[in-house]
């Protein structure tokens, strides 16, 4: 028997840990967000639009399947997904992204989480919206449970291979998604058609400065000249070019091929 203050101890001690665990699930980090657009494509990609739920031949038990691979249940509702109801292609993405979101708690519980990439988390967001967001500690998933475990990262894609049945048989389509998940863990998430486009830089335009027109030092009088144009051709007066050339005697008489100085 413990004594009421033994038991205002134990009391005390059991709250101060709930408040840590409480703590430290607040703090998980949640994927980071191109890890989850990155998945909403990848599901559309792969899963395919049903508009209308039909029994999903790949996988045991053929559970009712509708939109982009939503089964069993509706994510909103919970209710039971049923054979011949139908759904539109912006609801079916709703029901992916919030399946998504419910993933999130149990995916945090797995080692090393908040220091993954997003392409690690986005493998393991595929991984877990294929077979289950627990699969994390669960029976029948030791192999990859250990290497996430232990941190064995650069084992991981070869785990994520050994899961690739259903209902006991090798399905071809599980075994492209595990390499394709692999390539996502050990790559990283693929770069988008505008981060691949380098930037094109414009070529640089040479401004070549005008050269200055060397006037030559002589003028060869052609036919029509007068001294007058000669001298405003080059910025001259009458009396400068006569200055310069002393053998003109009449500034009114210069004869075509006579050659006149200009400096």
């Amino acid at each position: 028997m413990i004594t009421f203050k033994q038991y205002l101890e134990e009391n005390r001690k059991a709250t101060a840990l709930a408040a840590l665990a409480i703590t430290g699930a607040a703090m998980a980090a949640p994927p980071k967000p191109e890890a989850t657009q990155a998945m909403v494509d990848y599901i559309k990609q792969k899963e395919g639009f049903r508009p209308v739920a039909e029994p999903d031949k790949d996988a045991e038990g053929n559970p009712p399947v509708v939109g982009y691979g939503t089964t069993h249940t509706y994510p909103d509702t919970k209710k039971p997904i049923k054979v011949g109801e139908k759904i539109t292609p912006e609801k079916a993405v709703e029901y992916v992204k919030s399946s998504l979101s419910t993933m999130t708690p149990q995916l945090e519980k797995i080692p090393g989480w908040d220091d993954m990439d997003a392409g690690k988390q986005a493998a393991l967001m595929s991984f877990g919206y294929n077979l289950g967001p627990g699969f994390y500690g669960a029976e029948n998933f030791e192999t990859i449970t250990s290497k996430l475990k232990n941190k064995q990262w650069d084992e991981v894609p070869s785990a994520l291979n050994l899961y690739n049945k259903s209902g006991g048989k090798v399905l071809r389509g599980l075994v492209t998604r595990r390499a394709e998940e692999g390539k996502l863990w050990s790559e990283g998430l693929p770069q988008s058609d505008t981060a691949k486009q380098k930037p094109v830089t414009p070529p640089t335009k040479t401004v070549t400065s005008p050269q200055p027109t060397v006037q030559p030092d002589s003028y060869e009088v052609k036919s029509g000249d007068n001294l007058s144009k000669i001298a405003k051709q080059y910025g001259k007066t009458v009396d400068e070019i006569v200055k310069m050339n002393p053998d003109i005697k009449d500034p009114n008489r210069i004869k075509p091929g006579q050659k006149i100085k200009t400096k």
